[in-house]
């Protein structure tokens, strides 16, 4: 335990309530909105879309990897579109559910295509695409999976790849909960809300587990709003990691 962090808690049979099947889905609706909204208020869409213009050309090819609603490669498109660049995104997830949902909502999108894949199980070869994204997802694994899912998305990715998640703090829980008590209303979100903040990792976590994952390069960088970033770089060859406290 630190004056910014508790430890995390996690336990994998007890998964968020998104993670488990057979949710009602007007409740599964709203609240993939509920998520859509706060990567559009709380750097969501902005934290990508910030890197790829490092990686920027004429024409791009990206994985993202557990997409939910999809909310992050349509904004992707809208940008690449604004840019005059082309992307082909694959938008992958493991829940068929919430993949019905991102095809709906994706109509009028034909950049984006998507593919039902569990991320410890993925049948991509190595550098089968320029860019390889993830948001919000490494606080759902253990440890050990997420060493495998960063290996993966290190092999996959060409260019480079950006992993994009919470950072647990204590004012990220304590603030989390307070909104699941009050301004949340969907019963989904308010549990998974503080179960997030809970079960993220800390920067220095974050940064030791892509050690472990043999990652050569990458920047750890701090958010707004409780987000930590991981950017790689698979083509460089010197071992430097960086990282803001």
């Amino acid at each position: 335990m630190s004056w910014r962090a508790p430890p995390r808690r996690f336990d994998p049979a007890v998964p968020e309530i998104m993670d488990r099947r057979g949710n009602d889905p007007a409740l599964l609706r709203a609240d993939l909105r509920v998520l859509a909204n706060i990567n559009r208020q709380l750097g969501g869409h902005q934290i990508p879309l910030q890197y790829l213009r490092r990686w920027q050309k004429p024409v791009l090819t990206i994985l993202d990897l557990a997409t939910g609603a999809a909310d992050v490669p349509r904004a992707i498109v809208q940008w690449a579109r604004r840019q005059r660049i082309k992307v082909e995104i694959t938008a992958v997830d493991g829940n068929e559910e919430i993949l019905a949902i991102a095809r709906e909502w994706s109509a009028g999108y034909p950049e984006i295509e998507f593919a039902h894949h569990n991320l410890l199980a993925l049948p991509y070869g190595a550098g089968s695409y320029d860019i390889v994204l993830n948001s919000l997802t490494l606080h759902h694994f253990a440890e050990t999976d997420v060493v495998t899912i960063l290996r993966r998305i290190h092999e996959i990715a060409r260019t480079g790849y950006v992993i994009n998640d919470l950072r647990r703090h204590w004012l990220a829980i304590w603030g989390s909960k307070l909104m699941a008590r009050t301004i949340i209303q969907n019963p989904i979100a308010q549990y998974d809300a503080p179960a997030s903040c809970e079960r993220a990792f800390t920067i220095g976590e974050l940064r030791d587990l892509a050690i472990r994952a043999g990652l050569p390069v990458f920047e750890m960088e701090r958010h707004w709003g409780y987000r930590m970033a991981l950017i790689g770089h698979p083509g460089a060859s010197s071992s430097v990691h960086r990282s803001q406290s």
